[in-house]
C-alpha cells in the first residue's frame, strides 16, 4: 500500500535520475565486497564445484537492469544511475550472485532444451497429419521452458542475495526499499509478472528474510540461508 500511495502522490511519474560521478570507482569498490562475501557463502555451503567466484561487469545500456549469465554478474549503466546509494548497488549484485550460485542460468538453459524436444515432437506429429505448423510449436515449447521456474528462482536469488548482503555488511534493509522504488519506476510490477514475483511480494519475502537475519544476528547463529 505504501507503494502504491507514493506512485499516486507522483500521479504515476517515475521519479527522476542523473548521471552518477565516480561510478565505475562506485561498482568496483562494491563488486568486491559481494564477491567476497558470496564466495564465502558458496565455500561453506558447498554450493558450487566449479568455483565460487564471477566476473561484474558493466553494459553500456541506459536499462534500469542487471542480468547473471553464469560465469559474469552484468550491470546496466542505466541500473548504475537508478541506484541511490552503495547499499542498493550491492543489493543487485548479490541478487545478480545468488543466480550465479544456485545456478539458475543452466537449469533454465535445461527447461528450455526439454521444451524445445516435446515442442519438436508435436511438430513432428502435427506435419505427420498434414498441418505446417512451421515449428511454431517447437519455438513455443522453448519459450515456455525456459519460463518454468523463473518466479520460484528469483525468489531463491531474492533470499540468498540477502544473506549475501549481510555477510558483505550493507544495509540489509535496502533491498526491500529498493523494490519499493522500483516499482514506482514500473508500477505494473506491484501486482503480478509472468518471469518475476510481483514487487509487493517480493517486498513482503525480503522482509521476511531480514527478521530471518536479525534474528540469527542476535542469537549468534550463522548467517547462512536455511536451504529446504
Amino acid at each position: 500500500q505504501r507503494m502504491v500511495d507514493e506512485i499516486q502522490e507522483r500521479g504515476g511519474k517515475p521519479k527522476a535520475w542523473k548521471n552518477r560521478k565516480n561510478m565505475r570507482k562506485q561498482f568496483e569498490s562494491v563488486g568486491e565486497r559481494i564477491e567476497k562475501a558470496g564466495a564465502e557463502i558458496c565455500v561453506e555451503t558447498h554450493l558450487q564445484k566449479n568455483g565460487c567466484y564471477y566476473y561484474f561487469k558493466t553494459n553500456q545500456n541506459d536499462e534500469i537492469n542487471s542480468q547473471a549469465d553464469g560465469k559474469n554478474i552484468i550491470i546496466f549503466t542505466g541500473m548504475m544511475r537508478f541506484v541511490e546509494s552503495d547499499d542498493e548497488l550491492a543489493a543487485i549484485m548479490a541478487h545478480e550472485f545468488a543466480h550465479n550460485l544456485m545456478g539458475h542460468v543452466s537449469a533454465q538453459n535445461k527447461n528450455a532444451t526439454f521444451g524445445k524436444i516435446l515442442g519438436f515432437a508435436v511438430d513432428a506429429i502435427a506435419d505427420s497429419q498434414g498441418l505446417d505448423t512451421d515449428g511454431e510449436i517447437t519455438k513455443a515449447g522453448m519459450e515456455i521452458g525456459a519460463l518454468s521456474y523463473s518466479v520460484d528462482f528469483e525468489k531463491e536469488a531474492d533470499y540468498i542475495g540477502i544473506y549475501v548482503l549481510a555477510r558483505a555488511g550493507y544495509d540489509i534493509k535496502s533491498a526491500a526499499n529498493l523494490w519499493r522504488r522500483m516499482s514506482i519506476e514500473d508500477p505494473e510490477g506491484i501486482y503480478s509478472s509472468v518471469t518475476h514475483p510481483s514487487n509487493s511480494a517480493r517486498f513482503v519475502a525480503l522482509q521476511k528474510a531480514i527478521y530471518e537475519i536479525n534474528y540469527k544476528r542476535k542469537h549468534n547463529l550463522p548467517l547462512l540461508p536455511d536451504f529446504k
